[in-house]
């Protein structure tokens, strides 16, 4: 499923309705029970989307996501070229990351030490992110899926740690090496027998590409400053991403990207005052991909993770 180009449209998004399930174009198909609605049998489409009709991967909003906080800030320039003089941060840089999970519908607070931002007029919004995410989820569906080890039942669920990797192909990473394409991460039996594990995904690239470019193990160099993209509008202004080594120097490859750096410049900037109060609120919907292998069988490859919104308010 092609999501690298938006797979970074998930902080600091304009979203009205934190954590409440409605159908997508990309949403899975369910009947009256909640069951993902599955062809009988082999298919290269076992489910159907609004959108794209009868395919091989749709959205779900998962039971929990799991993030990494490594700095979330307010800034009066744009500070996406690692210039982070005229910013004023939520969680100052550091080097081991904040680990936060995100629970449908349940909200909870987010574990970073007390901060203060100085009064003015902030037109840029960053963070940066371990580009390793988490997904715990089980799924139920009408017919019967096959799973890992050839498990198969009409629930399924995420049972390898992994990680795989964005690009779906095997790499030396910060986080580990990635599992190859084709990987099953998924178990499927009885819902009464669903174990759920988390299982991580690298965000390793931005450019719609393999990261082995020849298949032949050589490393595929990024484009300048840690494959800088501009994400274009994305709700509440104009957002660029790109992958870091460390939270002051740019990533050169899929294998030394460790985190994302992620900034908007905002449409309408945000103005702090001494008595200002902050909550950043995060919408899972449709942000895990149900993943099947496009081949004409009943398997499920993974739970891959899609983008999640969050909102950042500012109450004076």
């Amino acid at each position: 499923m092609n999501k690298l180009l938006n797979l970074l449209i998930f902080l600091f998004l304009n979203s009205l309705f934190i954590g409440t399930s409605f159908a997508g174009d990309s949403t899975c198909l369910k009947n009256a029970n909640g069951e993902i609605i599955t062809v009988s049998g082999n298919s290269t489409t076992p489910v159907s989307t609004i959108e794209l009709g009868a395919t091989d991967a749709c959205n779900d909003t998962p039971d929990e996501y799991q993030l990494r906080f490594h700095m979330m800030g307010l800034c009066t320039s744009d500070p996406s070229l690692l210039n982070f003089d005229g910013c004023e941060y939520m969680l100052k840089p550091i080097d081991t990351p904040i680990i936060h999970t995100v629970t449908f519908p349940a909200s909870g607070n987010l574990a970073i030490p007390p901060f203060s931002i100085r009064p003015g007029t902030y037109k840029y919004m960053v963070a940066i992110l371990s580009n390793k995410l988490g997904i715990k989820h089980t799924i139920a569906t009408t017919n019967t899926v096959t799973g890992a080890s050839s498990s198969t039942g009409k629930a399924c669920w995420t049972s390898n740690a992994g990680p795989s990797g964005v690009a779906n192909d095997a790499e030396d990473t910060p986080h580990g090496t990635t599992v190859a394409g084709g990987t099953q991460m998924i178990t499927c039996g009885d819902a009464d027998d669903a174990a759920p594990a988390f299982s991580y995904e690298i965000i390793n690239n931005l450019s719609e590409r393999d990261c082995d470019t020849n298949n032949d193990n050589s490393v595929n160099p990024y484009a300048a400053n840690g494959d800088l993209t501009d994400m274009g509008e994305v709700g509440n202004g104009n957002g660029t991403g790109s992958l870091l080594q460390s939270n002051s120097a740019f990533a050169t490859d899929c294998e030394d990207a460790d985190r994302l750096l992620w900034t908007i410049e905002l449409t309408n900037p945000l103005k702090v005052t001494p008595t200002s109060s902050f909550n950043l609120q995060m919408r899972t919907v449709d942000s895990v991909s149900v993943d099947f292998s496009g081949s004409s069988d009943t398997n499920i490859i993974k739970m891959g993770a899609d983008p999640i919104q969050s909102y950042l308010e500012v109450s004076n």
